[in-house]
């Protein structure tokens, strides 16, 4: 006997057909993303488990971009390191001209020949400053070992007259139709202008200054940009506006004052000023070889630790005033404020400071005085690189690449005679020793970007692991509950044919 097949029998079963049939299916696509975590949580309806799975594909997703990145960083530090070789090997070729050509019998022909190929390598190595690596510099000159010294008058005072002398020019107001400014001497005030190539667009100036009670004006120019002026602050009603930077006590021996001026394009020119020990009494006027001239500054300003400047530095710095006593004496600023290590800038008392330009590396020294003065002016670069790169490693310790420099010491060297090839050779020697600490440099960079870059390899891949295991896992789950359904779905399909085949039968006995 077949049973009865109700219209109820008939219901129920085709229900459970279709029910695992959806399951077949559902299990199918499972088994078909199985490799992806992220899509076997979104199939189980997990909307815990999906966020999470999704942020770690995420966070390994963005890992994969930083080390591709670091991958980059790491062909830049390459980069410079073939570089670095390649200037290795044109300081020793240099280097070996140059002691040919410090041979005193060296024929002159010859030692012109070694001299224009020595200028030729000169000029390749300062070439590989502008050398870039997907639009970034590889070389930062602020991170070189050596750099050189621009004398802008040691020993400068109202007797260097004429042009030429130490790059000096020097011209009375009334000879250029211009006119001192009021009260100032008509006739005798003068203009002494010093302009220089320094090779950078950024730099520390240092001007000391001795111009006695009558003062001088001091204005320092990046080409026709002015960054400093000691006469610049017009807007200030509270000094005398008389256009001079005045000292106390002999211009030649007493008072001395200096600015350490610091200036980079786009940034705003800052300065401290440093009240110097006063001189020690000799005249320094007129600089020699002599001890106790201003080629001699130590000797120059001794242990003396009076400054009897201090009203006026005060006054004119706009810091207050200062009485003249024996406790205030002791220290270069007023009691309980110590500005000694002090940056100003912009309007200070009676100086302005203007931002930095990066249109030209020409400096221009401009002193304007009407009676005696004195000064010492030197450039140096920065202390402080400004190319130092960072890249990001996927943790809060990203890894700073130390920037590279390749020192322009040189710039004035030359081979051509047996003095210039000797003190070429000393020049050669500091700038060989400064590759091999570029060279130091550029390993530690490399080592760092070695450790980060592993490290974010394995973070991907744990995170990846553990993900993959998710799908391994729900492989399994799923092979077994796709045969489980599998089974079920042919069981409801047999029962199914079978309960129509009996409705035939029925159906024909009746008919």
């Amino acid at each position: 006997m077949f049973g009865v097949v109700t219209t109820a029998n008939l219901s129920k079963l085709n229900y459970r057909s279709g029910n695992s049939a959806n399951a077949l299916e559902n299990s199918t696509r499972k088994m078909i993303f199985a490799g992806n975590a992220q899509q076997i949580a979104k199939l189980s309806g997990d909307a815990g488990t999906f966020l999470s799975r999704t942020r770690i594909g995420a966070e390994n997703r963005n890992k994969s971009t930083i080390a591709r990145s670091m991958q980059n960083a790491v062909s830049y530090t390459q980069t410079q390191e073939a570089g670095m070789r390649k200037l290795e090997s044109i300081y020793n070729r240099m280097t070996q001209l140059a002691s040919l050509a410090a041979d005193p019998f060296l024929d002159e022909g010859v030692r012109a020949q070694l001299n224009a190929e020595f200028q030729s390598l000169k000029q390749d190595s300062f070439d590989m400053r502008k050398e870039t690596f997907m639009g970034n510099f590889l070389y930062d000159d602020m991170a070189a070992k050596y750099f050189p010294e621009v004398d802008f008058g040691k020993g400068f005072t109202d007797k260097s007259d004429g042009v030429g002398d130490n790059e000096l020019v020097v011209v009375k107001f009334s000879d250029i139709s211009d006119s001192p400014p009021s009260g100032w001497n008509q006739g005798g005030a003068k203009r002494y202008v010093m302009e220089k190539e320094v090779y950078f667009n950024s730099g520390k100036f240092v001007l000391e200054v001795n111009g006695g009670g009558n003062g001088e004006r001091y204005i320092l120019k990046q080409g026709a940009n002015v960054l400093f002026d000691t006469a610049g602050n017009d807007t200030d009603t509270g000094h005398s506006k008389d256009m001079k930077w005045a000292t106390e006590g002999t211009a030649y021996t007493y008072d001395f004052d200096r600015f350490e001026i610091e200036f980079a394009p786009g940034q705003d020119t800052k300065f401290k000023f440093v009240p110097l020990q006063p001189g020690n009494s000799t005249d320094v006027a007129g600089a020699d070889d002599e001890v106790g001239t201003a080629d001699d500054p130590v000797d120059t300003w001794s242990s003396d630790t009076r400054y009897d400047n201090k009203d006026t530095y005060i006054d004119q710095l706009g810091l207050g005033s200062s009485s003249e006593n024996a406790t205030e004496e002791a220290t270069p600023w007023l009691s309980g404020q110590d500005y000694s290590d002090t940056y100003f800038s912009g309007e200070q008392g009676e100086i302005k400071t203007y931002p930095g330009t990066a249109q030209t590396t020409k400096l221009t020294l401009q002193v304007e005085a009407d009676t005696i003065f004195q000064i010492n002016a030197t450039y140096t670069p920065l202390d402080e690189a400004t190319n130092n790169k960072t890249v990001e490693s996927g943790s809060e310790n990203n890894v700073v690449l130390d920037a590279v420099g390749i020192g322009i010491t040189l710039i004035d060297s030359s081979i051509d005679s047996v003095a210039n090839a000797r003190s070429s050779l000393n020049f050669l020697q500091n700038e060989i020793e400064s590759v091999a600490e570029q060279l130091g440099t550029i390993g530690a960079n490399l080592s760092e970007l070695e450790v980060a870059t592993e490290r974010l390899q394995n973070q991907v891949y744990l995170s990846e692991k553990g993900l993959s295991r998710v799908g391994q896992d729900a492989l399994i789950e799923e092979s077994t509950r796709f045969a489980k359904e599998n089974i079920q779905n042919q069981a409801a399909a047999a029962l199914l044919a079978q309960a129509f085949s009996i409705s035939e039968k029925v159906l024909n006995v009746i008919l």
